[in-house]
């Protein structure tokens, strides 16, 4: 943890000007809370929070040799820099302390109070540095207190349908991880049973598989607003036929149509679905022992539409069925379950995590966020105007604590990610120089926009 201690003081070092004009609060003492306070007390205007995180995914060391550059070096080559959390998230980080410094620097004076807030844990759920972060906050502006939050996006500035869309997330998948645990007796291997509990673990295991969620393409979902969006906007030919003909009796929630459209966007199909991905499994000690236990884990991101009861009363559903079909006691998510019971199939939540709460896009803090994307990151679209769109985070961020704090929760990276989002979270991650350099403009930028509504 001392790299945290690092970080904190790299910052302090190299931004004096805003450590002489902020407020520096700890949560849980990794987090870090700059509050730049406005002229008009919060009662009066909702203040602007601005999130990142500190963290980073690792490098193993088997994968050091991969890198073109050093990992952990911020190599610059005179156009690209190289390294760990170049996209994923210090390049964001810096970029708003560096908004804050060249407006102080201006001389500025904020009338809406400014707070930047860096977690410590967000690649690992948050709940060290996010939730403590959240939880400050919560207790001195309360439910909705906040005008706007903004957080890193997935998808930044994207080519789609021959045209050039800003991807401004407005909600995340929810999240669960299931584990199952089949339990039985024991034995030598000379003298097994039909069915033992690698062999039923197996059968679930398939069953999963032969279980996929349904997709459908709903008015709910951010994703057909941008859809809709490149109905409009993007050349007749560069757009789907088939899917421009499907969004009209999709608005009007025919099912039919939500479906196909699912089925015709296969190639984004986890934008509509709830994926499910068996990721871990475990069973059996030695070769010539009948293992007692066998158990498995499952990942799944759920779709907008649906909830965490939806999944569970799925997978309840067919797995109970194998349970009664080999004479096993079930328990659902529900059910009591120890490692002691035998001849049983158990079934448990981790992580659980609602689909986020879609922000609003017909709300004042995201007009002025989109005129403010527009107006500075026009020369990033090869046509006269970039279109800003809703869109979809199909993963979670530390936002996810945020909720009670506002509905106006936005996630955008201003730069072009692309090559598997700038490569974030595998070897030789980096950001292009030029567009980095663009993104504190925009954040300093959306700072002023919003203050000047402010009476």
């Amino acid at each position: 943890m001392n790299v945290f201690f690092e970080v904190e003081n790299y910052i302090k070092v190299n931004y004096p000007t805003v450590f002489q004009s902020v407020t520096l609060d700890h949560a849980n003492t990794h987090g870090l809370i700059l509050t730049w306070e406005g002229s008009v007390p919060p009662s009066e205007a909702k203040l602007i929070l601005m999130l990142a995180h500190q963290d980073v995914v690792p490098v193993l060391a088997e994968n050091v040799k991969d890198w073109t550059h050093p990992s952990y070096d911020g190599h610059y080559d005179g156009e690209t820099i190289w390294g760990r959390g170049a996209t994923d998230d210090k390049g964001y980080l810096i970029s708003i302390i560096e908004s804050l410094d060249l407006l102080i620097k201006s001389g500025f004076a904020p009338k809406r109070t400014v707070i930047l807030a860096f977690g410590c844990d967000e690649e690992i759920s948050g709940e060290n540095c996010g939730r403590p972060i959240s939880d400050f906050l919560h207790e001195k502006y309360g439910d909705d207190g906040i005008y706007l939050i903004m957080d890193e996006g997935s998808t930044g500035i994207q080519r789609e349908f021959d045209r050039s869309f800003a991807m401004v997330s407005v909600a995340e998948k929810g999240y669960l991880d299931i584990g199952i645990n089949v339990s039985s007796t024991g034995g030598h291997a000379s003298n097994p049973p039909d069915h033992n509990v690698i062999g039923i673990l197996s059968e679930i295991v398939v069953a999963i598989e032969n279980h996929p969620f349904a997709g459908k393409v709903t008015p709910k979902n951010p994703m057909f607003r941008f859809l809709e969006c490149g109905a409009v906007h993007a050349p007749e030919s560069s757009f789907p036929m088939a899917v421009r003909r499907m969004l009209g009796p999709a608005a009007q929630n025919d099912s039919p149509s939500q479906e196909q459209l699912a089925q015709t966007l296969d190639d984004m199909r986890y934008y509509f679905q709830t994926s499910q991905s068996v990721g871990k499994i475990n069973g059996g000690v030695k070769i010539n022992a009948i293992p007692e236990t066998a158990s498995t884990m499952v990942n799944l991101r759920l779709a907008v539409e649906t909830s965490i009861a939806q999944v569970v009363a799925h997978y309840e559903s067919f797995v109970s069925p194998i349970a009664k079909k080999h004479g096993m006691a079930f328990g659902g998510f529900h059910s009591p379950c120890s490692l002691t019971d035998k001849r049983k199939i158990c079934m448990f939540g981790v992580d659980a995590l609602e689909p986020a709460p879609v922000s609003p896009v017909d709300a004042e803090p995201y007009r002025i966020l989109s005129g403010t994307i527009k107006n500075v990151l026009k020369p990033l679209a090869a046509e006269d105007s970039l279109i800003v769109t809703p869109y979809l985070m199909p993963a979670n961020t530390d936002t996810k604590f945020f909720w009670a704090l506002t509905k106006n929760i936005y996630r955008f990276t201003p730069v072009n990610l692309v090559e598997n989002l700038n490569r974030a979270h595998t070897t030789d991650e980096f950001i292009r120089a030029d567009e980095f350099v663009r993104e504190p403009l925009i954040f300093a930028s959306l700072i002023l926009n919003a203050d000047d509504i402010v009476g």
